[in-house]
This record gives structure tokens, C-alpha cells and sequence, in this order.
């Protein structure tokens, strides 16, 4: 049995998540509208924390890579700075959107989504798949 993230562990990151995803792309979203927001807020982090949970399997079910990853506590904050740079440069660099929303036309900047995306989902990934156990190492016994 594959040791996947526990559903305590889940149902601590989902709000969370909730609130990051909210926080990083309602800017960077040009037109919205409220139950559309909602919706987003509720089922989305749901999809995307399924989406990390999918792509951290191989971290799971090979057992070598699994000793590696669990407890790996210098990829998790590399992993997490990552995530952290990309948002930060997401809020920096600024993307302008042109189109017609209803018909009423539109100019804006707004912070460049893909950015905010990809530090959201580096985070999203880091939450569902870190393990808070210590890494096991071989060898390191008393002397006698």
C-alpha cells in the first residue's frame, strides 16, 4: 500500500489552498463574476490538490524514491521557495489584458497569471505530498 498524504493532512491544506488560490489569481482575473467565484473557490482546490496527489504518486509508489522523498526537508523548502519566487514574480511582473467582457470593452494590467499559477500549484504540490516523518538513516549506530 502506497504511503499517500493522510486525510487529516488534506483537510488541513484545503482551506489553505483555498485562500492562496483565491488571494493570487482574483487579481489576476479580469472578469468575474460572484457565484462563478464561489464555485471556484469550493471545487477548485479540490481538483487541484487531486491533480497533486496524481503526480505525486510515482514519489509513493516506487519504494527507493519514496525513502528519498519522505522527510527530504531541503526539497521541500527548495520546492517551497520556488513557489514562493514564482508568486512574488507573479505580483511584480505585470500583464496587460485586452477584449470585450458583455460587450463592454476592456484595458487593464493585472499581475501575470501564469506565474501566480505555477507558484500556486508548486505550493498545492508541496502541501499534499510533504511528509512530516524524519528520514531514516542507515548507519548511524553507538559505539559500544
Amino acid at each position: 500500500m502506497p504511503d499517500i498524504a493522510p486525510i487529516r493532512q488534506l483537510a488541513i491544506a484545503y482551506p489553505i489552498l483555498s485562500v492562496l488560490w483565491f488571494v493570487c489569481l482574483m487579481p489576476a482575473s479580469v472578469g468575474y463574476e460572484f457565484l462563478g467565484t464561489i464555485i471556484l473557490l469550493l471545487f477548485g482546490p479540490i481538483f487541484v490538490m487531486g491533480a497533486g496527489i496524481a503526480l505525486g504518486l510515482p514519489l509513493r509508489l516506487n519504494r527507493r524514491l519514496s525513502s528519498w522523498w519522505l522527510g527530504n526537508w531541503g526539497l521541500y523548502v527548495l520546492i517551497a521557495a520556488a513557489g514562493a519566487g514564482l508568486l512574488i514574480s507573479g505580483f511584480n511582473i505585470s500583464e496587460r489584458q485586452v477584449g470585450e467582457i458583455d460587450g463592454i470593452p476592456f484595458d487593464v494590467t493585472t499581475p501575470h497569471p501564469g506565474f501566480l499559477t505555477a507558484g500556486c500549484f508548486a505550493l498545492t504540490f508541496l502541501a499534499v505530498n510533504a511528509s512530516f516523518r524524519l528520514r531514516r538513516r542507515g548507519g548511524h549506530g553507538r559505539a559500544a
